[in-house]
């Protein structure tokens, strides 16, 4: 018996190229897509960066403002303060959230170029300033809330995108500061605010020199690289 002859047949040029044309346009199409995810992440990325970037500054800036102890008597040159300068916003306090015994301690908060910088100063030690990584950010406003006074017009260092305010209120009854016999001096204009190099006004003979308020809040608003602005508003510590 003679084998059976079998007819074996292969692809054709045409049906390999269509098959070669389906799996190049799969490809391109989950090529575009990986791209796309990829995209998507690295925005995510950025933004959870800046948040946590953001976040940490301002969790900084809590722990400066409550180690200060705002008192109800009338300011010494050694007592503790918060004030906007030239450059930024400046602190002084003791330091006693380390493992170190309780130090004196200087800390500015200052725009440099196109990066928020934290230098702080040991009293035992001012001329070895220990200043921070700088941090990306375009510009930064502050406002302090006085009392009495109530809130100081808008101080801006950079880049600053300028935003709406709402003036919030502290809940409690006026302070009565402790003026020590001297007459309260009033509190500063929005114009000095505007301008911290500016002589303070003279006070008539008799009255107390120093400024007879408390600065219970401090309102700082942070513009970003992406020119979006975080604002918050920090309690000073101290007892009231």
């Amino acid at each position: 018996m003679s084998p059976m002859n079998t007819q074996q047949r292969g692809f054709t040029l045409l049906e390999v190229l269509v098959a070669l044309g389906i799996v190049a346009v799969i490809s391109i199409l989950s090529w575009q897509g990986l791209e796309e995810v990829l995209r998507s992440a690295n925005r995510v990325t950025e933004v959870d960066e800046r948040v946590q970037t953001v976040s940490a500054v301002f969790s900084q800036l809590e722990k400066d403002l409550g180690a200060l102890e705002m008192t109800l008597n009338a300011p010494t040159p050694d007592a503790d303060f918060v004030e906007v300068t030239g450059n930024g916003l400046l602190l002084q306090f003791t330091q006693r959230n380390t493992s170190e015994p309780a130090y004196r301690e200087r800390v500015e908060w200052i725009i440099e170029g196109s990066n928020l910088l934290r230098i702080s100063r040991r009293e035992l030690n001012p001329d070895a300033p220990s200043v921070s990584e700088p941090i990306p950010a375009r510009g930064m406003q502050i406002r302090l809330l006085r009392e009495p006074g109530g809130w100081s017009g808008p101080v801006i260092f950079g880049n600053h995108t300028v935003q709406e305010r709402s003036d919030l209120e502290l809940q409690g009854p006026a302070l009565q500061l402790n003026s020590g016999g001297g007459a309260a001096a009033p509190p500063p204009s929005d114009d000095d605010s505007e301008n911290p190099g500016r002589e303070p006004p003279e006070t008539p003979t008799g009255q107390n020199q120093n400024a007879q308020t408390l600065v219970r809040a401090v309102e700082v608003s942070l513009t970003q690289t992406n020119n979006q602005a975080v604002t918050r508003v920090l309690l000073t510590g101290g007892v009231y």
